[in-house]
């Protein structure tokens, strides 16, 4: 009987021993969880749009936050290395160590080149090619050569040659044969016609 009584008891032990690990253990966690991940603890972001890339690094230092560049844009009346975009946007809460992503001001504006349209198509499918490049097409300048034969493009005056960058959405002049006679060589463009 004693036997029995003893063993009841190593079974009770045991049985609230297990107990107090499965109650302690989670606590345990949890409070290990709360201090490694801050929970509860969140920064307001600063508003850094419109700055510099060093001013915005200091006041995202200040305010315990990191920044990476994700992409650059160009937009004319910005400075270049201007910040223009931030995400998570000011006065989000984040964690103190979050990446702010940050879309700057790259200063360049963007080119295309002009396709090969260049005495070697027709005004038809010079207009197809370059309407397709993204470019914007003036009036048509007509000189003598072969009819609807493209001889040239113009961009702001100057004559352009096949794979030229310009300026992307830019309006573009075409130089195309009238059909009054076939022009051997380049033809003989009238500074008249810019003005």
């Amino acid at each position: 009987m004693k036997a029995k009584k003893n063993t009841l008891k190593i079974i009770l032990i045991n049985l609230l021993a297990m107990l107090a690990v499965l109650v302690a253990v989670p606590l345990i966690v949890l409070a290990w969880l709360d201090s490694y991940t801050l929970h509860g603890k969140t920064v307001d972001v600063p508003d850094v749009c419109g700055m510099q890339l060093e001013d915005a690094a200091e006041t995202l230092n200040r305010s315990a936050l990191d920044f990476e560049v994700v992409d650059y844009k160009y937009v004319k009346n910005a400075e270049e290395d201007e910040i223009l975009e931030q995400r998570p946007l000011p006065a989000s809460k984040v964690k103190a160590g979050r990446k702010i992503a940050i879309v700057m001001n790259s200063g360049k504006e963007p080119t295309k080149v002009i396709p090969d349209v260049i005495d070697n198509c027709s005004l038809r499918e010079a207009q197809a090619r370059l309407r397709a490049s993204g470019f914007k097409l003036g009036e048509n300048i007509v000189v003598a050569g072969e009819k609807d034969w493209v001889y040239s493009v113009l961009y702001n005056g100057d004559t352009l040659e096949n794979g030229a960058s310009v300026p992307v959405g830019s309006t573009i002049s075409i130089i195309i044969g009238g059909g009054d006679e076939v022009v051997d060589d380049e033809p003989i463009i009238d500074d008249s016609w810019f003005e």
